[in-house]
């Protein structure tokens, strides 16, 4: 898997950031996703909980940005929610895991708090790290060539950001903060498993579980301008 990624990243690298595919190309290429606009850089996504900006015409964080960035992401937005809401009742409340925790309201209240806490933990964990290591927290997309290339891309950008040169990094602050918060949830989660298994294991799933949202991510604005109509 490891040399697989490595691949792909040397591939991805190799193409300048700022500038688009190549015209005339022979291979068959959805419409060219739009960079997010200048005016609302910040836009977090209310089904994933994720903000995008393009590969194209690259601009980097700013200080003010980073902060409102981290607030919106993780407190003020409906995307900050609606995944640990998911998760609670997909992943857990469905399976009955942890079933020290039981079922009904009372047990889904213990689940959805506990996914609520700990996307907030590992968002902090995330935000703090990124600056000292000048890591881009939001999903950078694509933004042109084919749907096969696109796809590899969000797989890939699970991985790796963007640093404040628009060079492909990887993403560690994004990596560490899932293991981090998952460790860390140990306090409150009954289970008979190891610290180090079960941060293993879970810290991988959380990761795990964040390509297809940004393969989601990634066609977003094809999807809006699809059923949505919007521009």
């Amino acid at each position: 898997m490891v040399p697989i990624l490595v691949t792909l990243l040397g591939m991805l690298a190799q193409q300048p950031v700022a500038n688009p595919a190549p015209s005339g190309s022979a291979s068959r290429t959805l419409p060219s996703a739009p960079a997010t606009p200048a005016n609302s850089p910040l836009a977090v996504n209310p089904l994933t909980g994720l903000t995008s900006v393009s590969s194209i015409n690259y601009q980097p964080l700013t200080g003010r940005q980073r902060l409102q960035l981290y607030w919106r992401q993780n407190y003020w937005s409906v995307g900050a929610y609606v995944g640990p809401v998911l998760s609670a009742l997909i992943l857990d409340q469905a399976t009955g895991t942890p079933e020290a925790w039981g079922g009904g309201m009372e047990g889904f209240g213990k689940r959805l708090g506990s996914r609520v806490l700990g996307s907030i933990i590992q968002g902090n964990i995330q935000a703090g790290l990124a600056v000292p290591l000048r890591e881009d927290v939001r999903y950078i997309e694509s933004g042109k060539g084919s749907f096969g290339h696109r796809f590899m891309h969000a797989i890939v950008f699970s991985f790796v950001t963007y640093n404040n040169h628009g060079h492909v990094t990887p993403n560690i602050a994004n990596l560490t903060g899932y293991y981090a918060s998952t460790a860390i949830m140990t306090t409150w989660v009954p289970t008979s498993e190891s610290l180090g298994h079960y941060t293993l294991v879970h810290g991988s799933e959380s990761i795990g579980l964040s390509i297809p949202v940004n393969i989601l991510q990634e066609f977003w604005p094809d999807l809006t301008r699809k059923f949505f109509h919007r521009p």
